[in-house]
């Protein structure tokens, strides 16, 4: 239910998630797969980028509201860990949206790194319309990612959004240029992230993180020990910039 492949000579990765019966809803075994794809990912040394997606019909319609679940504290505690563990996961993540990404789907999105979707696509939380909150993740990602003016209108009025729109408000980074072209480009994203230097783009993601739980001040600490530590340990590349620059002209 959770296939995955390399891309980019194994610098990037694609995790699909691949349940399309049932709108790739959050059941156990899925998520049993998806954290053993992440177990795999993690013994790979040379990869920098990994793209979750699902369906081109469908990325995710959130938990399984059909299969059993005898214990709801148990589901929450076990998709906190899998939401803290794309979080931190040392690879960049871009999920690539086709379709509905509702729920739990668009918390899964809301922790990747990044976040493409196609013409097309809807993103909401709708648990609020069922009496509930979201309780994956929703209520402390979303102000993280679109403010707490645009999470509370997300989560309180739970209705869904479109691509445009999630664009719009920073809920979605790009949007491809054509339905069923999200994971496209999503791996075009991917190729130019996996030239970066994986330290700089793990001190930058870790620098911006740390910096939204602490004042300016110690903010700043945080920043100048990360860059101090890249320096130190070599990682500058004075021709890098000039790489970048060529790379856009053509």
């Amino acid at each position: 239910m959770v296939k995955t492949e390399l891309a980019l000579d194994g610098r990037a990765a694609i995790v699909r998630l691949a349940r399309p019966s049932a709108l790739n809803a959050l059941s156990g075994p899925l998520l049993n797969q998806l954290d053993a794809a992440l177990d795999r990912l993690a013994d790979l040394p040379e990869l920098r980028v990994f793209v979750l997606t699902g369906s081109e019909a469908c990325f995710c319609v959130g938990a399984d509201l059909k299969g059993p679940l005898t214990d709801v504290g148990a589901r929450v505690d076990r998709m906190h860990r899998l939401v803290e563990r794309l979080i931190q996961f040392r690879a960049i993540s871009i999920a690539a949206v086709e379709g509905w990404a509702l729920g739990g789907g668009l918390e899964l999105a809301m922790a990747c790194t990044f976040r493409v979707a196609a013409p097309g696509a809807r993103l909401g939380l709708p648990e609020i319309r069922l009496g509930v909150i979201p309780s994956y993740g929703g209520t402390q990602l979303a102000p993280r990612i679109i403010g707490a003016a645009r999470a509370l209108e997300l989560l309180c009025l739970g209705e869904p959004v479109d691509a445009e729109q999630a664009e719009r408000i920073g809920l979605v980074n790009w949007v491809a240029p054509e339905a069923g072209g999200a994971l496209a480009l999503a791996l075009d994203r991917a190729a130019v992230l996996a030239e970066r230097s994986a330290a700089a783009l793990g001190a930058v993601v870790q620098a911006v993180r740390a910096g939204q739980m602490l004042s300016l001040r110690d903010a700043l600490a945080v920043e100048a020990d990360l860059g101090a530590r890249l320096i130190a340990n070599g990682a500058v590349d004075p021709a890098g910039a000039f790489r970048s620059r060529k790379t856009r002209s053509r």
